[in-house]
Order: C-alpha cells, then sequence, then structure tokens
C-alpha cells in the first residue's frame, strides 16, 4: 500500500533540471515527509523546495512560495515576511521537487525568474520574469552564452550549452555592429520587426536589424539623414546634429 502511495505522489511531481518543473501548487495531496512540528516557526519541506511550513502551537500549516521562487530556510530561520527567494541563489539538491508552473508562455515559463530564449539555437539570450509577465529580453555581450543553471552569461566552455547558432553571424564590419535580438517599437508603439540604428559617424547611413537578428549597413536617399527619434530617413532641418554637412 505504501509503496502504491509513493508512486501516485512522485507521478505528480518533477525533480529540477535546470528548469523548474514539479508539484501543482493546487495539489491537496500530502508531500512524501507528512510534516510534523517540534518548534513553533517558518520550516523547509524536506522534498519540495518551493513549499514550507508555518508552525504554531504545535499545528503545521502548509504555504507555497510564488511560482518561479523557492523557500530561503535562513530567512524562515529569521521569522521573514517572505522567506523565499530566486532557485539561482538557493540549494535545492536536497529538496528537488517544484510545484506545476502557473501560466507560462514561451518566454516566461514560470510567473518568476530569468530564462534562456524558447529558441534552443539562441544562447546569448535570456528573458527576465516577474508576475507571469516578460519584463525585458537580454543579451550577453561578445561570445558569452546564457546559462540557466547559474543565470549568469558564461564563456561557452561553461555555459555547457549544445546545438547554438553561431553568434557571430549577427555582427558586421568586424565587430561594429551587431544585432542582439532586442526587441524595439515604433513610435505608435507596435512592434518593430526590422529595427534601424543609426550609424555614429554618418548621417546618411544607418543599420537594420531584419528580423532582429541579421544585420545590415544601408543609406538614406540622397539630401536626407536618418532621424533617430523615428528611425526613418528625413531632412537636415528635422536633424539638428545633421545641419551642418560637415557632421560625416
Amino acid at each position: 500500500m505504501w509503496t502504491t502511495q509513493l508512486l501516485v505522489v512522485v507521478a505528480g511531481v518533477a525533480m529540477v533540471t535546470g528548469i523548474p518543473q514539479g508539484l501543482s501548487k493546487q495539489d491537496t495531496s500530502p508531500t512524501l515527509s507528512n510534516f510534523k512540528c517540534k518548534d513553533d516557526g517558518i520550516f523547509a519541506d524536506r522534498e519540495q523546495c518551493d513549499m514550507y511550513w508555518k508552525c504554531e502551537f504545535g499545528q503545521a500549516t502548509r504555504h507555497y512560495c510564488d511560482d518561479g521562487l523557492v523557500f530561503d530556510p535562513i530567512k524562515g530561520l529569521r521569522g521573514r515576511i517572505d522567506p523565499c527567494d530566486s532557485p539561482l541563489v538557493i540549494d535545492c539538491s536536497d529538496r528537488p521537487f517544484l510545484q506545476e508552473p502557473t501560466h507560462p508562455s514561451a518566454e516566461c515559463i514560470r510567473r518568476h525568474g530569468t530564462f534562456e530564449d524558447p529558441d534552443p539555437t539562441v544562447c546569448n539570450k535570456y528573458n527576465v520574469c516577474k508576475d507571469g509577465y516578460l519584463e525585458s529580453t537580454l543579451s550577453c555581450t561578445g561570445t558569452l552564452q546564457f546559462n540557466p543553471i547559474t543565470g549568469n552569461c558564461e564563456w561557452p566552455y561553461s555555459a555547457g550549452r549544445t546545438g547554438c547558432a553561431d553568434q557571430s553571424r549577427n555582427c558586421i564590419e568586424n565587430g561594429k555592429f551587431c544585432c542582439t535580438g532586442e526587441k524595439r517599437f515604433t513610435i505608435d508603439g507596435q512592434e518593430d520587426p526590422h529595427p534601424t540604428y543609426p550609424d555614429g559617424n554618418d548621417c546618411e547611413m544607418f543599420y537594420i536589424c531584419l528580423n532582429q537578428l541579421i544585420p545590415k549597413r544601408s543609406s538614406c536617399e540622397r539630401g536626407l539623414v536618418y532621424n533617430t527619434a523615428t528611425g526613418i530617413c528625413d531632412i537636415p532641418e528635422n536633424v539638428p546634429e545633421c545641419i551642418d554637412p560637415g557632421f560625416a
């Protein structure tokens, strides 16, 4: 009988493998530990890293961290109101089970956290998620790659990623300009699939990131200059820094 119950519980959870998975927050079945209070306070569950117990007058009540966060035993020992923190800074090796993700998306596989790009070939980009929303998309510098286990940008041999696309194809002119895949928006709030950027040294020239990733150098028609504010070519009178014909 005990073996059957154990198999049922284990089937409802998953091990931590860089990306948190696991037991549903709404699941009311007991954990493997069947926690019992010895003293009043806040204590870690013995198997599930994002679950903890509050003991008052010898009675234990079960609590969960927000999806994507895990219980910090040190904060619990200090009686913090919110005893949860990022799994990137908490060792969950001896408490490997986690709740199921809540409202996951391609970019945010959990409500809180830092996650690699959903395209496994894009190893230099990562997403920062908060309250279930994509807060920002960032890129590692140079040839560094994002390590989803540590949450850091590291050298490829350390990051341990496989199947990564050649990041050098996102740069031109010996690395003078690179497309990072950063999302840009037009002045009317629409996402720009082919964002443009100023040359910096020549008012008539600018760069385009085709599909946000493929770099190309381009130029305005004769007599026009690139307007950084609007992202399009314009008359020099609307771009004060380019009125002087000697600027370029």
